[in-house]
């Protein structure tokens, strides 16, 4: 009787899922495979079917996420498509002259999220990011298919930089934490703290370890303070994070001298505790030349390097050792041009503006810490590392006065918030 009640109630959970969802969430699952799986050492392994695989996932996630849009949204005016076409034909143009398919695929999979239930989708963006980082280790234990490569002072663990390991780490802490967030039990909070230790201490990422707990201090700090929260204050100072970083993030870079670093010690001692990241921004961002050592001894002079300001940007800002740049902020000019910097940014803004008019308290603690992330890393659109893409819609494709969709609840509430399930606001 029991297991007939069970089964009855599973399969009636089942018929409740849209097939816009199950589009949606075939196409996260094969784009975290391609992320997690395909973008780890096994291409040195094993080239051409790395290749086949990662070009098959990459058209069937776009095909299935262009049929998603096509079929499987329901719009509510006629100006919403044509806003969702802009978006995603501008991401096309900016990652092909930039040379970036993740930032094509992070708007393309940011657009269609409108309508699909965001808590599902997350539990399944955490479910597949979990099993591919899993396999890939269990890859590397039990077969030669994923060697980890030493680079600088830390294995790699098979994504070519320890960083690279640390942002998909980081893109579990995130969506497991987003999940949770009002309702963190015990488990949890020991969970996502042993996550962030594990990412300090092992692959040494300070980048994504330190956002981690920071995060953890948001949370902590929202449970004892939650007035301040939802106050004015505390939604100015994230508005503000944006620009105040990149004007940082300028200023920083330009005023840090490697060469005369006494002479302003405060930056001295902030880039030794970031890993030397003002070095690189005075240097990639600001053009300024420097006799590269090699860990061998071997030295090389980094001079001759692009220009970093213009309209459209094309500059790669991953990778070369003449071009990447640890900071989000910089890279977005790089690549994207003063144009695109200055799009993205305004979106980002337009986001927050609204979830803090909402009182969307716990988006904003992710989105803060997200922005600090960005900081220290050049990965903002790298899937696997911010699920925060779901949140597009809620800044272009929501219509004025409408529920924002959101997964986190209001702090003063029970109810859960979806685009499926809204509360009335």
């Amino acid at each position: 009787m029991d297991t007939a009640l069970q089964s009855s109630r599973r399969t009636h959970l089942f018929r409740q899922v849209m097939p816009g969802d199950r589009v949606f969430c075939t196409a996260v699952v094969m784009l975290l495979i391609l992320s997690e799986v395909f973008s780890s050492n096994i291409q040195t392994t094993l080239p051409t079917f790395s290749y086949v695989c990662r070009l098959a996932l990459t058209v069937g996630t776009t095909a299935l996420l262009i049929g998603k849009l096509l079929f499987f949204t329901d719009w509510d005016s006629r100006r919403q498509p044509v806003i969702a076409a802009v978006a995603v034909l501008y991401a096309a143009a900016a990652a092909w002259y930039g040379n970036d398919q993740w930032f094509f695929l992070a708007v393309l999979i940011g657009t269609a999220a409108k309508g699909v239930d965001l808590r599902r989708a997350l539990r399944v963006y955490l479910a597949a990011a979990v099993a591919g980082l899993v396999v890939v280790q269990l890859l590397h234990y039990t077969t030669d298919l994923i060697p980890f490569s030493y680079y600088c002072r830390n294995w790699d663990y098979g994504y070519g930089h320890y960083n690279g390991y640390g942002a998909r780490l980081a893109g579990v802490f995130f969506a497991w934490g987003w999940l949770r967030w009002p309702r963190l039990k015990l488990w949890d909070w020991a969970g996502l703290t042993a996550l962030a230790v594990y990412t300090l201490l092992v692959p040494g990422s300070r980048g994504a370890g330190m956002t981690m707990v920071m995060l953890l201090v948001l949370f902590a700090a929202q449970k004892l303070l939650p007035a301040f929260f939802e106050s004015r204050v505390w939604h100015g100072i994230v508005l503000a994070l944006m620009p105040l970083a990149t004007a940082g993030s300028l200023v920083a870079g330009y005023l840090f001298d490697p060469g005369n670093p006494g002479a302003t010690p405060l930056l001295e001692k902030l880039n030794r505790l970031l890993s030397g990241r003002f070095e690189v921004w005075h240097h990639v961002f600001w053009r300024f030349p420097i006799w590269h050592v090699e860990e061998d001894g071997t030295t090389w002079y980094h001079g001759e390097m692009p220009a970093t300001f213009s309209l459209f940007g094309g500059v790669a800002t991953d990778g070369d050792e003449h071009h990447a740049i640890d900071n989000a902020f910089l890279a977005l000019p790089m690549n994207k041009g003063l144009v695109g910097a200055v799009l993205i940014g305004a979106m980002f803004l337009f986001l927050l503006w609204r979830l803090c008019r909402r009182g969307r308290t716990g988006e904003t603690l992710f989105l803060a810490a997200i922005l600090l992330y960005f900081l220290m890393e050049n990965k903002p659109f790298l899937f696997s590392a911010d699920p925060f893409v779901f949140l597009l819609p809620a800044a272009l494709l929501t219509p004025r006065g409408a529920p924002l969709p959101v997964v986190c609840p209001r702090p003063q509430s029970d109810e859960e918030v979806s685009y499926g399930k809204v509360s009335s606001e």
